[in-house]
């Protein structure tokens, strides 16, 4: 009801509007991040189908301190204490947030102007969620709004000039395989300043576990000791392999999208892989690599490309039932079988996680 008011009144105003729905089950604990992502995902998708390069959403000052107090609450780094950015790389898109610098009450003054009316969501005052209860103790504490905007714009500054940095190493150090895995330089990993090293591991797990949010610092600083130690691990979906002077990270081997059917155009397949797919072969069933396709799928029959991945590599990869056999079309290239596949993960590896305008 409430995106149907929103849209009727674009309309008046003489802009096109658009309702897109989430469709499929829906979890019940955690629905104010799932929804998020799920809002996320929508917005994405629509966005490339449609080639528009900037998306604009509407989180004001208010929103901005709500997220800062939360993080510091948790314990946050610098990357936490940013907040939110300005500018974010989507997959399809580029996120702007214009209005971070404008207080909740400003806009509401501006509405109130203009004679146009909002929809106050009743979630925003529903204490059994954490965000809820902050933004009641923030209006009865008077809490000084846009002097955490200018310590969260100030930590912005320190993460962009730390991304810069990690983005530097990887660039030296690092190899990313168009099959999904990267091979970091043990050596030089462990010589690295502890929180470069930690941002290392984090946008390497994200990016090959297509994770969209931050993991938590203390899971990375255990993720570091393990490493250091000469022991493998996993986090967020990434699996870690110390293999004499190099580390191997690969996508862990659950969590991996259901069998299914390939669908007509271009569609995003576990986060990480953007497949494109002719009228010719839209409805070939597609699934993870599995135990199953190594023991259905002759080792002759195989590409060689395949059989010289590492064998962890093999599970993030998706499969194609072609014509009674198995095909995984490599990434990055186009096979003339209809059907191409390229690695394109939510979190780039390097640059355009984070910007500062």
């Amino acid at each position: 009801q409430e995106a149907e008011l929103t849209a009727a009144r674009l309309n008046r105003l003489g802009i096109e509007a658009h309702i897109l729905d989430w469709v499929g089950g829906k979890p019940k604990s955690g629905v104010m991040t799932a929804a998020r992502q799920a809002r996320y995902a929508l917005l994405d998708q629509w966005c490339r189908k449609k080639g528009v390069l900037h998306l604009l959403v509407a989180h004001h000052a208010d929103d901005q301190a709500e997220t800062f107090l939360m993080r510091l609450g948790r314990g946050s780094g610098p990357d936490g204490l940013a907040a939110m950015a300005s500018v974010r790389e989507l997959s399809a898109c580029r996120l702007l947030r214009p209005l971070l610098d404008f207080p909740k009450a400003r806009l509401q003054a501006t509405l109130r102007a203009l004679d146009i009316d909002w929809v106050e969501d009743p979630s925003n005052v529903d204490p059994k969620y954490a965000r809820s209860r902050l933004r009641a103790q923030m209006r009865s504490s008077g809490t000084d709004v846009m002097g955490i905007v200018r310590a969260a714009r100030r930590f912005a500054r320190a993460r962009a000039a730390l991304e810069n940095h990690t983005s530097a190493w990887l660039a030296r150090h690092a190899v990313l395989d168009q099959a999904g895995f990267i091979v970091l330089d043990d050596a030089q990993l462990q010589i690295a300043d502890e929180e470069i090293r930690l941002r290392i591991l984090g946008r390497t797990a994200m990016t090959v576990g297509g994770r969209t949010y931050s993991l938590q610092i203390a899971s990375l600083e255990r993720l570091a000791s393990a490493l250091a130690g000469g022991r493998g691990a996993t986090l967020g979906s990434a699996r870690f392999v110390v293999q004499g002077d190099t580390i191997g990270i690969y996508r862990e081997a659950r969590n991996l999208p259901e069998a299914g059917s390939l669908v007509y155009g271009s569609s995003r397949w576990d986060h990480r892989f953007i497949i494109k797919t002719d009228a010719s072969a839209a409805g070939t069933p597609i699934q993870p690599w599995s135990s199953k396709c190594d023991k259905s799928w002759p080792e002759d029959a195989r590409p060689t490309w395949f059989k010289s991945l590492p064998d962890a590599a093999r599970a993030g990869l998706p499969v194609i039932g072609w014509a009674g056999a198995f095909s995984v079309p490599k990434p990055g290239s186009f096979e003339n079988i209809g059907v191409s596949i390229r690695f394109q993960p939510t979190m780039p590896v390097s640059g355009g996680g984070f910007t500062v305008a």
